[in-house]
């Protein structure tokens, strides 16, 4: 895009704005550097691989590579000397042609380290956080040399600022990929330059905001006209100047932003432009209001709650937390919860988790035993939060712990009763598979029995004995099915599930080549049928009983069962469909039930279905019915993928 003022700068006048930069080629070799970053590391040398000097802890890393850098572009990260103890700096890499350039600062955090590293004001760049530190030391340490210097500084900084549009061009680069929004506008305010991040940040587009003041573009209901004022004063006095106010989003609604602005003079010492960096604070601001709001509603909360400083140690705790663990407030203060209510029973590995995740500052969500004062036990549900400062500062922790040890009891007396139950279950399988012995080894003799009297008196018995022998031959058959039956019920939900991949149409096939289907019968396989994660043996239960007793019970001329699915998204849905005799409303929901027939016909043991609807319900799907008396019966199989 064009604009009406382009960019230059050259090293000297990069260096006074981003005193602290170093700029690395591709093999990641240091090409050059800031001025003031000397002062820091008098042995930092061009030419010199930058892990030689520097290691990174955020994120931390063993080695530095190209690769580590792409992946954190335009983030924060944190750099710690190899060379110099404690030197820590702060700041974000950005990609320059096919160079990578740190800009950044170091991480002071009082004015004794300033006075340690041998800094003063003139190292720091005027838009710096760090300045209002260094504006102290400044107070401190002025002296006659000191003002000269900084005159002869700041006229420096006119002359270079003055340079030719050309050698600003670069700056707008660097300012470009500047993950905060920036922003230059001309003396009379008008902004005639801004970074993409401010667009992105406010949802504007370059022709809504050229041409235009700050004030017109973000000024909201909401805006403190303090501050606002504030901003203006300073502004035409020729001052730098760092204010909080809200600014306004296209469309609508605003963001919380810290604004920092400061002159840019010509050799003449009048302001040739204003170069400005909007922070977005809204998450910052959102945090602070949840703090306060947190603290309204936590003392009347149902639950514990309880704020710790950064070291762990509780600064507050509502009541509901006294009364669950015992203690006052003023016992509780300064104490670090771990160690006051932790103890014999307590899951080491959870204390080692919630201490590990306290150190790393994240979020943690455990259940563990705690103590009262009284050393009376109870179990405890923990979720907590780290709070951060402005500055991105973990600065202290709070935590809302729920008392469950009714919840426990209850889970205990749930595994207490699944255990019971079974072991009933399995009592009760044995004593079906002795029952089945016990009862099949007399029908085995009676059979054999009855087939010696027809054996050895053939020919001489009358039509009737013939028929009731008969009689007995097909009773001995049903009563071998259905202690069959009962034996294959009470083993379906004891068995363990094997899991392969069953092809459901493979073994609907061979069922139908393995039972007996009469001529009149048509069976078909609408669809091509699924493959499944199920137990192949199951399945064939399954299908054989729903097939078996589709064709049994038709009682038409010409019968047919079609047989079909649908997919959905996580299930499929068979379908056994007959022309058979239908089942009427009222016993539809009974035909699963165990020992329940509806039918006369003499092959009928009341478990078939009994048994599609244990293996069904042990998989987690369902079944279902549609019939119509006379016209026939669809069963409805829902099975999970």
């Amino acid at each position: 895009m064009s604009n009406s003022h382009t960019f230059k700068f050259n090293a000297d006048n990069f260096s006074r704005i981003f005193p602290f930069y170093i700029l690395l080629d591709e093999n990641l070799v240091i090409s050059s550097f800031g001025s003031s970053i000397t002062k820091l590391n008098p042995e930092l040398k061009q030419g010199n691989s930058f892990s030689d000097f520097f290691s990174l802890i955020r994120p931390h890393t063993e080695n530095i590579t190209e690769e580590i850098l792409v992946e954190n572009l335009s983030q924060l990260v944190i750099l710690e000397s190899k060379i110099v103890p404690d030197l820590i700096l702060r700041g974000q890499f950005e990609t320059m042609d096919n160079n990578f350039l740190f800009v950044g600062s170091p991480w002071l955090m009082s004015v004794e380290e300033v006075k340690k590293r041998k800094l003063s004001i003139f190292d720091f760049a005027n838009h710096d956080p760090l300045l209002d530190l260094l504006q102290i030391l400044k107070t401190q340490e002025s002296t006659t040399q000191e003002l000269k210097e900084l005159l002869r500084i700041n006229n420096e900084q006119k002359n270079a600022l003055k340079q030719d549009r050309e050698e600003l061009n670069k700056l707008s680069v660097v300012a470009s990929a500047n993950e905060n929004a920036i922003v230059f506008t001309k003396p009379s305010a008008e902004i005639f330059w801004c970074n993409d991040a401010y667009l992105k940040i406010t949802g504007f587009s370059h022709e809504d905001v050229m041409g235009k003041t700050p004030i017109e573009v973000g000024l909201t209901e909401s805006t403190d006209r303090d501050a606002l004022q504030k901003m203006i004063d300073l502004f035409y006095k020729g001052e730098s100047f760092d204010v909080e106010v809200t600014h306004a989003k296209k469309g609508g609604g605003y963001f919380w932003a810290r604004i920092k602005g400061q002159p840019i003079y010509d050799d003449k010492g009048n302001i040739l432009q204003y170069f400005a960096m909007l922070e977005d604070m809204t998450e910052e601001k959102e945090k602070e209001e949840q703090l306060v709001l947190l603290s309204l509603i936590a003392e009347k909360n149902i639950n514990s709650v309880v704020i710790c400083d950064k070291e762990g140690c509780i600064e507050w705790a509502n009541s509901s937390f006294e009364e669950m663990s015992g203690y006052k407030k003023d016992e509780l203060i300064g104490k670090k919860p771990g160690i006051l209510l932790q103890g014999p029973e307590s899951d080491p590995e959870t204390v080692i988790y919630l201490s590990n995740q306290i150190k790393k500052g994240e979020p943690f969500n455990c259940e563990i035993i705690n103590y009262s004062k009284d050393k009376k036990k109870y179990w405890v549900r923990i979720q907590g939060q780290a709070l951060y400062n402005n500055f991105g500062e973990l600065i202290r922790f709070f935590a809302i712990e729920e008392d469950i040890t009714h919840e426990k009891q209850l889970e205990k007396q749930k595994e207490e009763l699944l255990k019971s139950l079974a072991k009933s279950n399995k009592e009760l399988e044995d004593y079906a598979q002795i029952v089945s012995h016990d009862l099949k080894s007399p029908l085995r003799s009676i059979n054999s029995l009855v087939a010696w009297i027809k054996e050895d008196n053939e020919g001489c018995l009358t039509e009737q004995t013939t028929g009731y022998l008969n009689m007995i031959e097909d009773k001995l058959e049903k009563m071998d099915h259905l202690i069959q039956g009962v034996l294959t019920y009470s083993k379906i939900d004891k068995t363990d599930i094997a899991k392969e991949n069953v092809n459901i149409h493979e073994v609907v096939t061979n069922i139908l080549s393995i039972i007996h289907i009469p001529s009149h019968i048509r069976v078909e396989i609408k669809n091509n049928l699924p493959v499944l994660k199920a137990d192949r043996f199951r399945i064939q239960q399954l299908f054989q009983n729903l097939i078996s007793n589709a064709v049994n019970y038709i009682d038409k001329p010409e019968g047919f069962v079609v047989i079909n699915v649908k997919e959905a998204k996580d299930h499929f849905v068979f379908s056994v469909a007959d022309n058979g005799p239908g089942i009427a409303e009222e016993n539809q929901d009974k035909i699963f039930k165990i020992f329940q027939s509806f039918s006369n016909s003499e092959r009928s043991t009341g478990l078939g279905l009994s048994i599609v609807k244990k293996i069904i319900d042990n998989y987690g799907g369902k079944i279902w019915i549609e019939s119509e008396l006379g016209k026939g019966t669809v069963f409805y199989i829902k099975l999970y993928k």
